[in-house]
């Protein structure tokens, strides 16, 4: 039986590469997909493969029934699927054969577009684990999509006829999970067809997580279709009045709708290998820890309507899983109430707003006409009679971080206290620093601290001292003040730079803090006036045109700086963007007890004197000394300072030091992750509560794109664009060469001598 088959394959893979029209489909195909990949990734500035796979789908809907079309109904149109069938092999061996050394074809083609991974790698540290789940998934879509192909093709004798049904069968498969067709559906028709279509678990897949779910979908909806072939080709060679055609056909009608019944009500298979840096979509040691730990009920209670949008359904799945791990871990720690509150259940619907989980609004199809109507999607959680909530579940990316702080919190009621300093012009909590307090208020408890007045001080009550960007110099006495606070045991975020940012005027300012200076010196540690530019890794402005449109252009003095070390504070950190950054000067810290954190490419310049601000200004003009620059570093206490014992004693004078402050307020928080990742970590590590870094750096943005010339980004770029296919021309223009010069060879007579005529007797 395996002989029959991969017989079968072996001669349909091949006939492929005998003519020029697979030559050309897949040459079309690749440079499609890598002339809209590059276009966006060099947009995006992100190592990722994600926009490639986004597309995908779209060009496998013409590339996949253009190569299928001819499989079956060639052989049909020709004469030769009755003579192939009359041999010793079976219906079930020819079309696998068929359908395997299709699959072998669609393998190359795909292989072509690896060029692509090779091409982020000149320029960055693209994720592998994730790369391999998409490529898992675009094999199993487009063997799907193969099965698809094999039935139209058997169908019909009429190639054309068979790609016009191909396309339009997997258009439908594609287009029913779209918003502009979900929208238009009623609720119950909304979700079976997100279920059923295919954008929906391809794109589950190339997150990075091969779900369980997704590959029964993938592989179930194979077997339906090759079943639908089988059928078609079993249809010509049998009676259709007897018993064995009635068999078949109830054969495939029941394999058919264990397909349709597995995929929408089997929600509850579990299995899943993660794939994504950090595990992502898995419970962390942290989160099992805390579970483990708690020493009352924890219960959590999960608001979710029947009837929600279908993206909002996708978020419903992650948000069951995800739960359901909890509870898992939790055992009898935790208990897991579900409500589906709506007009039918009204008990539910006044629990959900006992808990301040509210409604949230969609729209759907009625009667000819689009209708408001509510649903939910919410958690509360409960421990004693306290209660935290979630009132709507966007996205899962952030989840588990919500829900473990949350009963970190519950269960933890002293949170220690994080003040951050005023007086002196710096950011405050109700106005620039609100974003970053508002963060912090989640776990810990956030005040104003002012020591300007002779006789204030630093309370005891805190833990961590925040001076985000002071404005004024500082007195020697408060300078005192700061140097007992962190002898005494403080720790304190300090982001300051000696350069003043006016957007308005054409040159930097000089602000100088002698106080703050002289506290950094007895660490060995400066910030020297100006600030850095880095020509490879930088944020981007938007510019207006004389025409009235805007454009984008990177910003040299936004450098988008990388991590410096493993340290906790910076784990799982693809870049933080600091604006008008001043670097770090730690030529004479004591590396035991000074840490760098964060740092420039090596196409970085520390700007001194007056320079432009402008960002038309051409940065490589003034580029002399490019190398990198340390912006950001932890420094543990100094000797004879030792860290306290814990147990509620002061933690020791730990201080986290960054060269810039506008990276903390909120124009730069909402767009920049990093930003606030780093911030919430480092407050974390100067509390000497780490626990929830480890959750935290799970929520990681793909690797930035960093190429270290255009040279070489050029040469990824075309490289792919040209010369992949190009290599696939040159072989095929070899291949048939060959097989045209073995065609043409003639047979003539030996010129050896002939045969005796005692040998021609014999």
């Amino acid at each position: 039986m395996t002989r029959n088959i991969m017989t079968i394959a072996g001669r349909e893979f091949r006939s492929y590469f005998d003519q020029a029209t697979a030559y050309i489909l897949v040459v079309v195909f690749l440079v499609a997909n890598f002339f809209f990949y590059f276009r966006t990734v060099f947009v995006t500035a992100e190592a990722t493969l994600r926009p490639m796979f986004e597309l995908m789908p779209w060009l496998l809907l013409f590339f996949v029934p253009a190569v299928t079309m001819r499989s079956l109904a060639e052989e049909r149109s020709k004469g030769t699927l009755e003579l192939v069938l009359a041999q010793p092999i079976s219906t079930f061996q020819f079309l696998l054969g068929k359908y395997a050394g299709i699959m072998g074809f669609m393998a190359v083609a795909l292989a072509g577009t690896l060029g692509a991974a090779v091409g982020l790698r000149l320029g960055g540290q693209p994720y592998f684990g994730v790369m391999f789940a998409q490529y898992a998934g675009a094999l199993l879509l487009t063997g799907t999509l193969v099965a698809i192909g094999l039935w139209a093709s058997s169908l019909t004798r009429n190639q054309i006829t068979a790609f016009i049904v191909a396309l339009a069968s997997i258009f439908v498969l594609l287009a029913v999970t779209m918003n502009v067709v979900l929208i238009g559906l009623p609720p119950v028709l909304a979700v079976a067809a997100t279920r059923l279509g295919l954008l929906t678990h391809f794109s589950a897949i190339t997150r990075g997580v091969l779900d369980l779910r997704d590959i029964v979908y993938f592989i179930s909806m194979t077997a339906a279709f090759l079943g639908l072939a089988y059928l078609m080709i079993e249809r010509g060679r049998l009676n259709l009045r007897g018993a064995s055609w009635r068999t078949l056909k109830a054969g495939i009608l029941g394999i058919l709708l264990i397909c349709v019944v597995v995929n929408l009500l089997g929600r509850h298979i579990r299995g899943r290998l993660d794939l994504t840096p950090g595990k992502a979509y898995t419970l962390s040691a942290t989160t099992r820890d805390v579970l483990r730990n708690v020493d009352d009920l924890v219960t959590i209670k999960l608001f979710a309507s029947r009837e929600l949008p279908p993206q909002v359904d996708l978020v419903k799945r992650d948000v069951e899983d995800l739960l359901a791990d909890y509870q898992s871990a939790a055992g009898a720690n935790l208990q897991l109430l579900r409500y589906s509150p709506s007009a039918a259940d009204p008990d539910a619907e006044a629990e959900a707003e006992r808990m301040q989980i509210p409604a949230i609004q969609f729209n759907v199809l009625g009667q000819e006409e689009f209708q408001v109507r509510q649903g939910y999607l919410g958690i509360a959680i409960q421990y004693a009679d306290q209660t935290a909530n979630v009132p709507f579940v966007r996205q899962t990316d952030d989840l588990e971080y919500r829900l473990t702080s949350a009963i970190m919190a519950l269960t933890n009621p002293e949170r220690t206290t994080v003040g951050f300093l005023t007086g002196h012009g710096e950011a405050d909590i109700e106005g620039e620093a609100s974003g970053l307090a508002e963060t912090l208020r989640q776990n810990y408890q956030v005040t104003s601290v002012n020591i300007t007045a002779d006789s204030s001080n630093v309370a005891d009550s805190i833990r961590v001292l925040v001076i985000q960007g002071p404005q004024t110099p500082l007195s020697e006495a408060e300078g005192e003040k700061l140097e007992a606070f962190l002898a005494g045991g403080g720790n304190m975020l300090l982001m300051t730079q000696p350069t003043a940012i006016d957007e308005t005027q054409m040159f930097p300012s000089p602000q100088p803090h002698p106080v703050l200076d002289s506290l950094l010196a007895g660490y060995g540690v400066a910030i020297p006036e100006g600030m850095v530019m880095d020509l490879r890794s930088s944020g981007r402005v938007t510019l207006p045109s004389s025409s009235g449109m805007s454009y984008v252009v990177p910003y040299p003095l936004w450098p988008i700086v990388l991590p410096a070390t493993s340290n906790a504070i910076v784990e799982g950190l693809n870049g933080v963007l600091l604006p008008w950054a001043s670097p770090l000067d730690l030529s004479g810290a004591d590396t035991t007890t000074v840490t760098p954190l964060l740092a420039t490419t090596e196409f970085a310049q520390h700007l001194t004197g007056y320079h432009p601000i402008n960002p038309q200004f051409d940065w490589r003009s003034i580029a002399t000394d490019l190398r990198p620059q340390p912006m950001a570093a932890a420094i543990l206490p100094r000797a004879g300072e030792p860290e306290g014992a814990g147990g509620g004693s002061p933690s020791g004078g730990r201080l986290v030091l960054v060269g810039d402050a506008d990276f903390a307020s909120n124009r730069f928080l909402g767009g920049e992750p990093g930003n606030l990742l780093f911030l919430t970590n480092a407050v974390d590590w100067l509390a000497q509560d780490e626990s929830l870094i480890e959750i935290r750096s799970k929520l990681r943005r793909a690797p930035p794109l960093l190429y270290a010339s255009e040279g070489v980004r050029d040469a990824a770029k075309y490289g792919n664009l040209i010369g992949v296919p190009f290599l696939f021309v040159l072989i095929g223009v070899l291949r048939l060469a060959r097989r045209k010069q073995l065609q043409g060879m003639t047979y003539g007579k030996s010129s050896g001598p002939g045969p005796t005529k005692d040998e021609a007797r014999a």
